[in-house]
């Protein structure tokens, strides 16, 4: 069995998206871990930038959580909000380190890369909207060079996008769990 992964740049629906298809699919959700963390913060966290405890806190809370979703194991399909690659692009980015070890991806992942040409949305957690295009351009540098399905999700509007990805993901043979 193969598990979807939602990646690239804030603001392209990944969020939603992992919600609609594992509502669409009947399948499991792993939430972006960094999103809980920041949002169950009591004091407020500053983004720009931020405390390198808590970037390691949620790299190791979103591992703990894949792994405890069965990421690395192949089973029942999971839609995963996010996983290394944005972790090592984060880490790359905002830190000036480059840790190939996120990018030890099963060859059972399925990733739907969210592409960065919708209008971004305002959010409090989102820090680099500014620079979409250019992270952009490093998502898809470090997939291309993954042995995995990659899927790019590049409609305009959230519900063609989940139709594309559903569309992508009966094709690859993905079917509803009941």
């Amino acid at each position: 069995m193969m598990h979807i992964v939602l990646t690239g740049t804030e603001s392209t629906f990944k969020s939603s998206l992992a919600v609609a298809i594992a509502d669409e699919f009947n399948i499991p959700l792993l939430e972006e871990y960094a999103r809980l963390y920041l949002d169950g913060q009591t004091e407020p966290i500053e983004l720009q930038p931020m405390e390198r405890k808590h970037y390691d806190r949620i790299e190791r809370g979103q591992i703990q959580s894949q792994k405890a979703m069965g990421y690395f194991e192949k089973g029942q399909p999971v839609v995963f909000d996010t996983d290394g690659v944005v972790l090592y692009l984060w880490k790359k980015d905002k830190y000036g380190e480059v840790d190939a070890a996120l990018l030890d991806v099963p060859k059972h992942i399925v990733y739907l890369f969210c592409r960065a040409n919708v209008e971004a949305v305002e959010d409090a957690l989102r820090v680099d909207g500014h620079r979409r295009v250019e992270l952009d351009q490093k998502y898809q540098e470090v997939l291309q060079d993954l042995d995995n399905t990659i899927v790019e999700l590049d409609a305009p509007s959230f519900e063609e996008r989940k139709e594309q990805a559903i569309e992508s993901l009966h094709a690859l043979g993905f079917t509803r769990y009941d």
